[in-house]
């Protein structure tokens, strides 16, 4: 006799993102997008309250009904407030957050493609997460940049595609 599982409370959930890694080329070179963000508030050990920068790639939760490209190119132009083609997938990685509204531990998914640079976009968005800065890097000042070292790793797998499809173009 097989059990069927029964729904607890307090188990974790699936939540899924898409961002894209975007590049443009600038007189023969590639620069590549990313964004400035402030972190969350965090209390230090005498009550003082801080925030840091923290530059990252553009991404965010899917929509009601929303597949993972066309959130990532609406989370490109929302966060970085340029259009974009996605190009190829780069990469996923799942991670667990803590969500402290409703107390329970996440697992999340996050998906990032290849992206190039279209044109500027005048879309006007607001949301939690504080966008201070739009900047385009060379390869190199980029990694140093970026926060996180899987965002850096999928820059490297970025680079690397995109450097091989632009001989192959040759």
């Amino acid at each position: 006799m097989t059990k069927t599982p029964q729904k607890q409370a307090n188990l974790n959930y699936d939540e899924r993102s898409a961002g894209g890694i975007v590049y443009r080329v600038n007189n023969g070179e590639i620069l590549w997008f990313v964004i400035k963000t402030l972190s969350k508030k965090r209390t230090l050990r005498h009550g003082q309250k801080t925030r840091h920068t923290i530059y990252k790639f553009p991404k965010g939760h899917l929509n009601p009904g929303e597949v993972l490209k066309q959130a990532a190119i609406r989370e490109v132009e929302e966060e970085g407030r340029i259009k974009a083609t996605i190009i190829d997938k780069i990469g996923s990685r799942d991670y667990i957050i803590w969500d402290e509204v409703t107390n329970k531990k996440i697992i999340k998914k996050v998906t990032f493609f290849l992206m190039e640079y279209r044109e500027d976009s005048n879309l006007k968005y607001y949301d939690s997460e504080t966008v201070i800065g739009r900047e385009w890097y060379h390869y190199d000042e980029a990694l140093k940049k970026l926060a996180y070292d899987f965002e850096r790793n999928l820059l490297k797998k970025a680079h690397a595609r995109l450097v091989a499809l632009l001989k192959a173009k040759k």
